[in-house]
């Protein structure tokens, strides 16, 4: 590490403050559109973005880098209508700078091959994900209590799938005196959940799920629409049902619009619910990356 090395945070939100301002260990740490009152003082704010991705070593774009694959997310961009064009950025990185990045598209990915730049996807790294997966359970429960008039002890909790997030959340569910039923497909990982001190619940099809239809919340971490028509008619209209799987989540959206039902679609927690932490994770996952060599 060198402090005569220059990284460049460019946009994003509180987590890309708390990214900038735990690097200042390490380097000198510029940031343009990034949010001010959680910065050190070490930290070099920018007015201009061409100035600060021109004078990086390393830059790190946000998460996610460009929703739309067009533009760098700048939610606190001063002109909110007109951030930068990504491609117009990466076209202003200077040969060699290692650039590091959150759920970049094909098309990021593209422009940055066609100028031979070295990057990565921070928001790959298993150590990441493993980490995330605490703050976004404890996001879950946060909507619990919001959604739930009553205390989480005695509520009856289930979850579908167990893997890092519904681990998670099963062990802070547990620890608060909830009542948890893991749903899944595998036995083993039902034999995990058990051992833990969850009822568990086989998914030997889509009807299996009308079987939670007496829990107070369901919480769904698999990336499949297994809550289908037929089981969302089968499930009372009072059950809160939250939605923690990427794209294409588990609930199908026709149906939820045919039969009025609510879902909440709980997408990036740590982000929402912990960007402080959220953004540390990255800065460690970056400097982890960094030095095994930065590369893909």
């Amino acid at each position: 590490m060198s402090f005569e090395t220059t990284l460049t945070v460019l946009g994003g939100d509180l987590r890309q403050a708390a990214v900038a301002s735990r690097l200042t260990a390490s380097y000198r740490v510029l940031a343009w559109a990034v949010p001010q009152r959680h910065l050190l003082p070490l930290v070099i704010e920018q007015k201009d973005w061409r100035s600060a991705v021109a004078a990086a070593d390393i830059l790190v774009l946000p998460l996610p880098a460009s929703p739309d694959s067009k533009h760098v997310y700048a939610p606190f961009c001063e002109d909110r209508e007109k951030p930068p064009q990504i491609g117009e950025v990466l076209a202003a990185v200077q040969s060699g700078v290692l650039v590091a990045g959150g759920r970049l598209s094909r098309g990021v990915r593209e422009l940055l091959e066609s100028r031979h730049l070295p990057y990565f996807d921070y928001f790959e790294n298993e150590r990441l994900q493993q980490a995330n997966a605490i703050p976004t359970a404890e996001g879950a429960v946060e909507i619990l209590m919001r959604e739930i008039p009553r205390t989480v002890n005695g509520l009856s909790v289930a979850i579908t799938g167990f893997g890092r997030v519904g681990q998670a959340l099963a062990r802070l569910l547990i620890a608060m005196g909830a009542k948890v039923t893991v749903a899944a497909r595998r036995h083993e990982v039902l034999w995990e959940a058990e051992a833990m001190g969850c009822e568990v619940l086989l998914l030997e099809n889509a009807a299996s799920l009308t079987e939670l239809r007496e829990c107070d919340a369901v919480f769904n971490t698999v990336p499949q629409q297994i809550f289908t028509k037929e089981v969302l008619q089968a499930l009372p209209l009072s059950l809160l049902l939250v939605d923690l799987a990427s794209t294409p989540g588990g609930f199908e959206n026709s149906a939820l619009a045919a039969l009025g039902r609510r879902v909440i679609f709980a997408l990036s927690l740590p982000g929402k619910y912990a960007p402080l932490t959220a953004g540390e994770i990255i800065a460690d996952t970056i400097l982890e990356k960094i030095a095994q060599g930065g590369r893909v």
